[in-house]
């Protein structure tokens, strides 16, 4: 069975999807607009409406290649299988990020290499405390070789199943 890597929605995704809808209605507007009342007065609708919604669908684009890439980066680490055992060090809240007025949790751990020096990995942000519900206190980080600046942290390895039910 082929393992994906999960990643959460964050603001990089959604803005990208916005924009990338955005952008086009915009686009397409400032052509129709132009095209509608061909005159030398409506090339403004052209250039102001145009200009933005190609901005617009290229920011749009650009933020879900980058959010698409690391979904590959981190889900091609998986299924190559090479990882480190790292210990879970600590639960911490993530004050950067706020979805609905909460703070997701994110699982710092550490790996030390044979040379002695110690790395440092976050898990992807969870949405409830991981804390009470962790099965081990050791969790298989993927990475890329020796190359420790691309890794991903299987977390889902040493929690149960979590199902949210909601009203």
């Amino acid at each position: 069975m082929e393992r994906k890597a999960k990643m959460e929605c964050d603001a990089l995704f959604v803005v990208g999807i916005i924009f990338s809808i955005v952008g086009p209605a915009l686009l397409v507007a400032g052509v129709s607009a132009f095209l509608a009342v061909h005159s030398e007065e409506n090339i403004i609708f052209l250039i102001v409406y145009g200009s933005t919604g190609l901005i617009f669908l290229v920011i749009g684009l650009v933020f879900l290649v980058i959010k698409i890439r690391k979904k590959q980066r981190c889900s091609r680490l998986l299924q190559a299988g090479s990882y480190v055992m790292a210990e879970i060090m600590e639960t911490k809240i993530n004050y950067h990020v706020r979805v609905n007025g909460r703070s997701p949790y994110v699982v710092e751990c550490q790996y030390r290499d044979m040379f002695g020096n110690v790395h440092i990995f976050k898990s992807r942000c969870l949405y409830f405390n991981p804390e009470p519900l962790f099965r081990d206190k050791m969790v298989r980080v993927y990475v890329e070789g020796d190359d420790y600046k691309h890794y991903y942290v299987d977390i889902d390895e040493v929690l149960p199943q979590v199902i949210r039910h909601f009203r």
